[in-house]
């Protein structure tokens, strides 16, 4: 399946949902700032996404690897 299918099934199934809507922006956040420890220095959100995820999780570090591995000792993140 294509991304743009994905998408657009994500648009149908949250349209209008405030809770999914709410959900997907932290899935979204919560993948951008895994992707931006783990490419090492590469930024894929403009701002300061442990900023962003502080809306949800007020006690992050300010720092984006010692914020990912909170997050990821909580639980948030799927260990290997």
């Amino acid at each position: 399946m294509s991304n743009a299918i994905i998408i657009i099934m994500i648009n149908i199934n949250i349209n209008n949902n405030p809770a999914k809507i709410n959900e997907l922006k932290i899935r979204s956040a919560l993948i951008v700032l895994e992707r931006e420890v783990k490419s090492n220095g590469l930024r894929f959100f403009r701002g300061s996404i442990v900023r962003v995820l502080k809306q949800w999780f007020p006690n992050l570090p300010r720092n984006k690897a010692k914020a990912y591995e909170q997050l990821k000792k909580d639980g948030y993140y799927a260990t290997k």
